[in-house]
C-alpha cells in the first residue's frame, strides 16, 4: 500500500513539473511580436519611413522563430530578420536595388554611357559590335560599381567599373557556345524582345513593372536570357531560349 502512495506521489510531482515545464516553454517561445510590430521594428532598424518603402515578403521562419522581411525603397532592397519571441534583429542587409535608375541627384559620379565607353575601349570594340545585356550600379567589396555585360559575335564579357576612379575592378571574358539553333549571335531574339515575351505571359504591362535582372547567359550550351521583375508583391522569374523565345523556366513567388 505504501508503494501505490510512493508512486502516486511522483507521479503528482512528475505531473506537476510537465505542467510547469509547458507554462516556462509557453512563455519563453510563444510568438509575443506580431507581424506589424516586426514591421515597424524593421523600418525603425533600417532608418527608413513605411510611407516611402514597399514590402516585397514577410514569411515566418519558425526553425529559426523569426520574422523574414524583405522591402525596397527608391534606392535601396532591405533585408531583415527579427526574432518574433524579443523583437531582436538578427540579420539585417542593406544592397543598392538592381533597377534604380540615377539620375543628377544621386552621388554617382559617371553616367551608363561613359562606363559603357570604358568597357568599348577595353575589349578593342565598337558599339556596332557589341550588345549590351546589362549596365547598373552595385556594390562589390563595399566598392560602388557600374556592372557591365556584353557580348559579340565570338565573346560574352563581364566587368565591373568603380565609379569614383573610373578603373576596372574585374575583367571576365569567355568564348559563346551556341546551341545548334543558332550560328551567330545575330540570331538573337533581344533584350526587348525577351521583356515583350515575358510580359505578354504574364498578362501584364512595361508600365506595370519594374525589372530587376534582364542578363543573357549561357548554361548547358543553349544562351539564354533571364529576366526578373516584381509586381504587386509577387517575384516573377523567367528564362527563355535566347534565340527562339521559348520560355523555358517560370516561376512567380509572394
Amino acid at each position: 500500500m505504501k508503494k501505490w502512495k510512493v508512486y502516486g506521489i511522483i507521479a503528482t510531482i512528475l505531473l506537476i513539473l510537465s505542467i510547469l515545464a509547458f507554462g516556462l516553454y509557453y512563455l519563453l517561445f510563444r510568438e509575443s511580436i506580431s507581424e506589424l510590430e516586426a514591421k515597424n521594428i524593421a523600418y525603425d532598424y533600417a532608418g527608413v519611413e513605411a510611407s516611402n518603402v514597399t514590402i516585397l515578403t514577410i514569411t515566418k521562419d519558425k526553425d529559426d522563430r523569426e520574422y523574414e522581411i524583405k522591402f525596397y525603397d527608391d534606392l535601396y532592397e532591405y533585408e531583415v530578420d527579427i526574432n518574433y519571441i524579443n523583437g531582436r534583429v538578427n540579420n539585417f542587409e542593406k544592397d543598392l536595388r538592381d533597377d534604380v535608375k540615377y539620375t543628377e541627384n544621386n552621388t554617382i559620379n559617371m553616367t551608363e554611357d561613359a562606363a559603357k565607353n570604358i568597357v568599348l575601349q577595353r575589349i578593342g570594340k565598337t558599339r556596332d559590335e557589341v550588345t549590351f545585356t546589362k549596365v547598373r550600379i552595385d556594390r562589390e567589396n563595399g566598392v560602388t560599381v557600374y556592372k557591365v555585360d556584353l557580348y559579340d559575335n565570338e565573346k560574352e564579357y563581364e566587368l565591373s567599373i568603380d565609379v569614383e576612379t573610373k578603373e576596372i575592378v574585374s575583367y571576365m571574358e569567355d568564348y559563346l557556345i551556341l546551341d545548334g539553333n543558332s550560328a551567330t549571335t545575330s540570331n538573337y531574339i533581344g533584350s526587348e524582345k525577351a521583356r515583350e515575351i515575358v510580359l505578354n505571359h504574364a498578362g501584364l504591362s512595361s508600365n506595370s513593372v519594374k525589372f530587376s535582372k534582364i542578363e543573357l547567359d549561357v548554361d548547358y550550351h543553349i544562351a539564354t536570357y533571364e529576366l526578373e521583375f516584381y509586381y504587386n508583391y509577387y517575384e516573377y522569374d523567367y528564362e527563355i531560349n535566347a534565340v527562339t523565345g521559348e520560355i523555358l523556366k517560370y516561376e512567380k513567388e509572394k
